[in-house]
């Protein structure tokens, strides 16, 4: 949408119901058109206005020269850039104590498993060498009942 016009002097009492960054609509509602200044003081500078403020000059609708809106735009996107920058350097911050955090965490973890692992398989070993003894005694019962049975065996044998 661009259109040419003849008209562009810019008034303090226009500037005030303009915003910041390019406009969209008027205060009135009105869309907002580009045109080109024909003046000797700004030739071929660009502004916005509605077509309402063109056809009624007396009145104040929005005024912006399009150099000026476009710097301010600039302006708030590097604004906003600057906050994400620092959003994102203290959200690194967070993850980077949350991490650390975490990994204490995990050493403290480590050392308390490590130390009910070694004292379970001191119970263990304890365990296995009780029952190595009684397996033995085990053993040695069987190997002497055996011997009884085969001695009492082998003399029914040679009574019969």
């Amino acid at each position: 949408m661009s259109t040419t016009s003849y008209y562009s002097s810019a008034s303090s009492s226009l500037h005030r119901f303009s915003s910041l960054g390019v406009p969209s609509k008027c205060w009135c509602g009105e869309g907002i058109i580009t045109f080109t200044s024909k003046t000797k003081e700004n030739p071929y500078r660009r502004f916005y206005r509605c077509a309402i403020g063109m056809m009624r000059e007396n009145e104040s609708h929005l005024f912006k020269w399009v150099d000026e809106a476009l710097l301010e735009e600039i302006r708030m996107v590097e604004e906003k850039c600057r906050l994400v920058a620092e959003d994102v350097n203290a959200l690194r911050m967070e993850v980077m104590d949350t991490m650390k955090l975490q990994n204490e965490n995990f050493k403290k973890m480590e050392e308390v498993m490590s130390k009910k692992i070694e004292g379970e398989v001191k119970i263990m070993k304890e365990n296995v060498e009780e029952l190595g003894h009684v397996m033995a005694k085990s053993a040695l019962k069987t190997v002497g009942v055996a011997s009884v049975i085969l001695c009492s065996i082998v003399w029914l044998w040679g009574r019969v």
